[in-house]
Order: structure tokens, then sequence, then C-alpha cells
């Protein structure tokens, strides 16, 4: 990537599409129990719009699914029904931040980076400090030793220095102190410590390997599965009174290369600033391939300044 920033930008969270997909029998097995289901069942899940009978069945068929061993995709989504409740439009599921807690994490830990901010995220929105904090650092981290090691470009490795990455930190920090006691920072560094000794090495492993498209899943929604046929101009936004957002999109993908119904997964800070965010999705658009079915892909964007909140450059 190439891209300038100026203000409020867009950077994509897309892994890079395989050289070669190396085959694994949970691999094939979480794709099997996926394209059993009845075409579109995820669109419908997430979909508002869609009649209420598929609704009510394709929920039944993600809770069934979510929990299938090596296949965390499924319990993902619900994780983030679970997440949000009532503030993600037509949500068939109530808030429950345990559940949430679990299935989210189950897919951080597979190496879907952006499930470590999600953590962060919610944690910071009901005053959980501790946790927020260690959430942060773990994506920070994974950002730096996994991510920014397949960035090249000097104005790319500055947006995840500051933008919503910078954001992110600057907002638990704040949080952190309000808290009572203030959490010290002998157990911000412990509990980050603490993690990586058990799950740092592991994770690692799988996030380098989604990174390169390898073991990349339909029923996790990989975009390395489906090629990008152009490269939009950098797309800028403007957020009102909002110094960092972040959404992922469900996008049914037609063989043409255009898209079919796009609809809301997660979104940071609420579902109205993903408006602007959306605009820049639909400008993509995505290589052709044979047959009479769609595919589906995630989708996630976040959105930040340059000039605001910025991470210290890594010592070397």
């Amino acid at each position: 990537m190439g891209w300038r920033w100026f203000g409020l930008c867009i950077a994509l969270a897309v892994p890079m599409v395989a050289t070669a997909q190396d085959a694994t029998p949970a691999d094939a097995g979480c794709d099997a129990a996926y394209e059993a289901l009845p075409h579109g069942t995820l669109l419908d899940l997430l979909d508002p719009d869609a009649p209420a009978e598929r609704r009510a069945q394709a929920l039944g068929a993600y809770e069934r699914l979510a929990g299938m061993e090596g296949c965390p995709e499924f319990g993902y989504t619900l994780g983030q029904l679970y997440r949000h409740g009532p503030y993600l439009p037509g949500n068939l599921l109530p808030q429950d931040l345990p559940k949430a807690r679990r299935l989210i994490r189950a897919m951080a830990e597979d190496g879907y980076l952006p499930a470590y901010a999600d953590l962060a995220e919610m944690e910071m929105r009901h005053a959980n400090a501790r946790e927020a904090m260690k959430w942060t650092q773990a994506y920070l981290y994974f950002t730096r030793e996994v991510r920014q090691a397949f960035i090249d470009d000097a104005d790319d490795l500055q947006y995840q220095r500051s933008a919503y990455n910078g954001n992110l930190l600057a907002r638990v920090e704040i949080i952190s102190k309000w808290a009572r006691p203030p959490l010290p920072s002998k157990v911000k560094r412990e509990d980050l410590k603490d993690y990586l000794a058990v799950h740092g090495a592991p994770v690692a492993k799988r996030m380098l390997e989604r990174e390169r498209g390898t073991h990349a899943r339909a029923s996790a929604q990989d975009a390395a599965l489906i090629g990008l046929a152009n490269v939009p101009e950098p797309c800028y936004v403007k957020l009102e009174k909002v110094g960092a957002a972040s959404a992922a999109w469900i996008v049914e993908v037609l063989p043409s290369g255009g898209m079919g119904r796009v609809v809301l997964e997660n979104f940071v800070p609420n579902p109205e600033v993903t408006e602007e965010l959306k605009a820049c999705l639909l400008e993509r658009r995505f290589e052709t391939f044979e047959g009479d079915r769609s595919k589906t892909m995630r989708f996630h964007m976040v959105a930040g300044s340059t000039e605001g909140a910025s991470l210290r450059r890594r010592r070397r």
C-alpha cells in the first residue's frame, strides 16, 4: 500500500492474498459446516430487513455451530451480538458481557487481530479499566510484532502509531487514571507479561498465518479468499466530535465482483458513525469468479487522525 493521510483517514485490516492455502482437518471441518448452511445464513443473521423466519433459523444455526472445536468464527459473530445488545440495529440477542468476552477472546487467540481491540473497547465502555488496559496492550503488542512487519511504507507505519491505535491507548490510559484506586504501571506490565507468557507465541504464529493468507477459511469470512480488483484513492471522512472509529461489515460479493448485501457486524463508537466509513467501503470492487452463488467476507475499517495521540516509536 502507498497511501498518504491527512486528518481523519481510513486504513483497511485486510490480509494479503494467499500465495498458497494450506488445508488442515480443522479448516475443512469449519468450511464444511459453513457450506452446509442455507446460502446467505450469516447475512440473514445480521440483516434487520431479512424475513423474521430466516433470521431465527440463522440464529439457531450459529448458536449450534458456536461450540465447534477449532472454529471460533461462528461464536465470534454471536459474541458481537452479545457485546452490543440493543445498540446494534436489529440485533436478535440481548447484551451479555460474559458470553461476549468468551466468544470474542476465542477469535482473538485464533489470530484475528481486531478482536483484541474489540475486547479493549468493550471493557472500556463498561469501565473495566484493568481488563481494558490488558487487551489494549495485547492489541498494540501484536500490531507491532506481527502486523507492522508487513508494512514498508513510512506513512503507513506512522498511521499505525497514531490514528485509531494511538487514540485507543489514550482513551484507556484516561480510564486507568480514573479507576479507584488508580491502576499502577507495575500491574499493567505484569498483566501483559503474564498473558504473553501463555498466549504470545501461539497467537503470533496464528496471526502470521492470517497475514500470509494460509489456512484461510470461508467460514471465517477471510478476505484472502476474495481478490480486490481496484485500488481506490485514499478515503477521507469527517467524524464530528469523534477522535477515532472502527467498523466491520459482512459483505456479499457477487460473481461479477460487485456487492450485494452489506450488513453491519461491529462498530465503535456508534452505528451512525459507520455510515461515513461505509461510503469508503462501497468504493471497492472485487475480482470476478465463476459460478452463480455469491460469497461473503468480513471487511474491517478503522479511522483516526495522524495528528492526534501517537504511540512512542519502538526502541531498537
